[in-house]
């Protein structure tokens, strides 16, 4: 029993223990190396009272006595001879929260080496727990080495592909804890890039940019004894120019066992400088200008020249170009050969490698079509680590003329016509035939046929091609007679190699003209296609009878006039027509405005009687427009609720069409009417627009108001009465640009600008709209145009749309700003001279009236008695 309450008696200590204050510090050892810093945390938790808790920190040094090195509660704490450093700061306690703080020393030293206990006095009802945690500190001597063995490194400047090493020697005194490493870094201006890196584990670890070539063996750390070691660079690259160092460092393991450093120290190794070889890289083609005959065998060279030509390998391209320029687009690929002399060539084309900087190309049996400038392109490729390749230099040699000479074939061409027509619709034969053929051996023949209209001498003639027949014999025929010579109506035939004939079957009035054929001669080459080598054309031949041309008469005749807006407006066009057979007829109404006289299309009728708006997009009016066929040979145009804008000058557009033997209709001749006039009685006001600008010549950034004035004279009208659709344009020497615009509803519409300008357009009085132009620039110079359209209100409550009037343009032009730019700088200029000149005046001023006196009067009284001397 008695064991029982002892053991119980133990259990309920230990559970108290655990439940009570816990002041922790990092286990240790701490090592640290003299004169490095070093931070010590403490804290404390499972705590009765306050939250902010104190702290006292003590030393026990290696002989056994005790010092009292720093507390948060009481500043006189301190032992004396800890008392400097830690007024000065160099020992200090900090918090880091209410419960928690940090020990700093600065600059430790051999002598602080020893257990430091954080004690943290007592705030709890009852004392449970530890009250104080301690952790030794290890200090040891600044022992960690790093050099630079010059002398057994290879730097300096080397060629792209070689390889270089270097060296350095790295140590530290044999201390219990630690561990050395080495790290190789490379630094190219302000930043430095890890190479490869020796832990203090034994491992080593590559940088991000270097991890594969480490794998593969273009970059190693080797450890050559002796605390040396090497950093080897296999195949430089142009990147690996710059400035080697050599880190060491010195670890310790914290508490977690990690690896923790505590003193790095580093040396520049050496300087290296990687030449590119793409700059030393020449290529050329052997030889100069070629001459040769067809058929005959095409050899050239290709020579190469670079640094470090034994590591790198060469791949060659051969090119054949139209022009002298080495253009690789317009250029055709002749045969290629790889880094691996492997050829991808034709049977005819080979290229070969000579020696180690000289590849030769082979073209056999070569064809006048071969003519041209012959180049090569050579690539440079570098080996890399781990077997793998990348393109060092590209360069292009200068072309070479090729000329390849042949005999061309020659032969005359002959055109009659067997069978003529008298009339339309009659049959007409042609006969192109090829006579005194010469070297036309292999040669294929094929004939293109061709129509010329009869045009007075002083227009230029054009051809329209009826049909062609290519080198494979195959048909094709020209645009305008597609229809025909798909239904047969003409008919292209072959009676020998030498002898074609055009049959057209139902000659047409539109079919008088000239004819004539041109005769070409196709040569076949390696590949078994066909080129063209000569055209010859035959002379003309006219094809004509004697019949009298159709004509067509149209007479516009107004049936309801107008004479105020609203009124409707008809028109009848009649048409008279001879010498057509079975016609139809398409009519196109148009106007011609009165001030600009420009046409516009306003509706159209096919001869199928299908009607078309053309050129008319009001959108408030599609519909008040109509135009019906009265007749076989009249027609209709209405006009309802007419417009002030519509008046005008209107006519009728007639075209005649006539059927041929297939049925198909063609255009036989067009007529135009006499003009009807639609005017408007002038008993509304009249309009003039007038432009005032504040400024004709501004400067880039400023904004410039240019106001469009509208005046209304005549007949009084109310502002309600009448609105206006306002635009404004601005022209240049070559152009005219809309800007924006507004309608009678106050709708705007801007167009988006590319500069810096801004424009923008507002109404300020019933009858005056304000242009403004913000941060102006050199594109906004220009003629400034205001257009305006005046909408009157009837008396019945419609709107009728005027004419547009346009005012005179303002010029506006835009400066630079010269002298505005100097003047500042020549103000602030003057004024600090002006500044220094008084300045001087007045140490001057100063200088001579005190410090300068004296001498002076004793030199006056010098000068006085030597006169003296003089006049007696």
């Amino acid at each position: 029993m008695e064991h029982f309450f002892d053991s119980f008696f133990v259990l309920s200590t230990i559970f108290a223990l655990c439940l009570g204050r816990i002041v922790k510090v990092p286990a240790g050892p701490l090592i640290r190396v003299e004169g490095r810093d070093i931070v010590i945390p403490c804290n404390v938790s499972h705590f009765d009272g306050p939250p902010e808790q104190d702290f006292d920190w003590e030393l026990t040094q290696d002989s056994g006595s005790k010092m009292q090195v720093v507390s948060t509660l009481d500043s006189s704490f301190t032992d004396k001879s800890y008392e400097d450093r830690v007024n000065s700061g160099e020992i200090a306690v900090e918090r880091t929260s209410a419960s928690s703080v940090v020990l700093k020393i600065k600059h430790v030293k051999l002598t602080d080496s020893g257990k430091y206990k954080c004690l943290t006095p007592s705030t709890d009802a009852s004392i449970s727990g530890n009250y104080d945690a301690e952790v030794e500190l290890r200090v040891i001597s600044d022992s960690l080495k790093v050099a630079a063995p010059q002398s057994r490194s290879k730097t300096g400047s080397i060629t792209e592909g070689s390889s270089f090493d270097l060296r350095c020697t790295a140590s530290q005194d044999s201390v219990e804890g630690t561990r050395l490493s080495v790290t190789w870094e490379v630094r190219r201006g302000a930043a430095s890039e890890k190479i490869l890196s020796l832990n203090p584990d034994g491992g080593v670890m590559a940088g991000s940019d270097y991890s594969q070539r480490y794998q593969a063996g273009g970059v190693r750390l080797e450890l050559l004894g002796n605390g040396v070691y090497r950093l080897v660079v296999s195949q430089a690259l142009p990147t690996d120019e710059g400035t080697y160092v050599c880190v060491a460092g010195q670890w310790v393991k914290d508490e977690s066992g990690a690896w923790k450093n505590i003193l790095e120290k580093s040396t520049d190794v050496g300087e290296v400088k990687v030449t590119p070889i793409a700059p030393s890289l020449m290529v050329s083609v052997g030889g100069g200008n070629v001459t040769l005959n067809a058929d005959s065998t095409l050899e050239l060279t290709c020579t190469v020249a670079t640094a470090n030509s034994d590591a790198i390998r060469m791949e060659v391209t051969w090119y054949v170009s139209p022009t002298p320029s080495a253009d690789q687009g317009s250029s055709r690929l002749l045969v290629h050969m790889d880094r691996d002399s492997v050829v991808n060539g034709s049977d005819a084309v080979t290229v070969s490698r000579v020696s180690a900087d000289t590849t030769r190309l082979v073209f056999r049996e070569v064809e006048k079509t071969d003519t041209g400038y012959y180049f090569c392109k050579v690539v440079g490729w570098m080996p890399q680590s781990g077997g793998t390749w990348y393109k060092a230099a590209e360069k292009t040699s200068t072309s070479v003329r090729v000329t390849v000479t042949s005999l061309e074939p020659t032969y005359s061409v002959l055109l009659s016509a067997p069978t003529t027509p008298h009339f339309s619709d009659d049959p007409t034969e042609l006969e192109c035939k090829v006579t005194d053929v010469q070297n036309a051996n292999g040669t294929r023949m094929t004939v293109s046929w061709h129509y010329r209209k009869p045009t007075p001498a002083d227009l230029p003639v054009s051809d329209d091609l009826i049909a062609t027949m290519d080198q494979n014999w195959d048909l094709q025929a020209g645009e305008k007679y597609k229809e025909r010579v798909g239904k047969g109506h003409i008919v292209l035939t072959k009676l020998d190699p030498a002898v074609f004939k055009l049959q057209v079957l139902h000659t047409r009035d539109t079919d008088r003209g000239e004819y004539f054929c041109t005769v070409s001669a196709w040569a076949q080459t390696k590949d078994h296609s066909w080129v063209k080598t000569k055209d010859v054309s035959s002379t003309i031949l006219p094809v004509s009878w004697e019949q009298e041309d159709p004509s067509l008469t149209v007479v516009a005749t107004p049936l309801k006039a107008v004479f105020s807006g609203g009124d409707p407006f008809e028109m009848a066009c009649k048409v008279t027509g001879k010498k057509l057979k079975n016609p139809k007829y398409s009519v196109l109404i148009n106007v011609e405005e009165p001030s600009s006289r420009k046409i516009r299309k306003i509706m159209s009728m096919s001869q199928d009687s299908v009607t078309r708006l053309e050129e008319w997009n009001e959108k408030d009016r599609l519909d008040s427009v109509v135009l019906e066929k009265s007749s076989a040979d009249e027609f209709r145009f209405r006009m309802y609720g007419t417009q002030i804008s519509d008046a005008g000058y209107y006519y009728c557009e007639v075209t005649a069409w006539t059927p041929d033997a297939g049925n198909t209709w063609s255009e036989a001749t067009r007529g135009i009417s006499n003009k009807v006039k639609i005017d408007f009685e002038n008993t509304g006001p009249a309009f003039n627009v007038s432009l005032h600008s504040d400024k004709l010549t501004v400067y880039p950034g400023q904004t410039v108001k240019i106001e469009c004035v509208i005046t209304v004279q005549g007949a009084a009208a109310g502002t309600d009465d009448i609105s206006y659709d306002v635009k404004w344009s601005v022209s240049t020497e070559d152009k005219s640009v809309f800007l924006v615009s507004m309608d009678r509803w106050g709708v705007r519409t801007l167009t988006p600008r590319n500069g810096t300008s801004d424009c923008s357009l507002e109404r300020i009085k019933p009858r005056t709209y304000r242009l403004s132009i913000h941060n102006t620039e050199d594109t906004d110079r220009g003629s400034y145009h205001c257009s305006v359209t005046p909408w009157l209100k009837t008396s019945d409550g419609a709107w009728q749309k005027s004419l547009e009037i346009q005012s005179e343009p303002v010029h506006l032009k835009v400066d630079f700003a010269m002298l505005e730019s100097l003047k500042y700088p020549l103000l602030f200029g003057a004024g600090a001279a002006l500044c220094v000149g008084l300045l001087a005046m007045l140490i001057g001023y100063i200088g001579a009236r005190f410090c300068c006196k004296n001498a002076l009067q004793d030199d006056m009284r010098g000068n006085r008695r030597l006169v003296s001397m003089e006049m007696d």
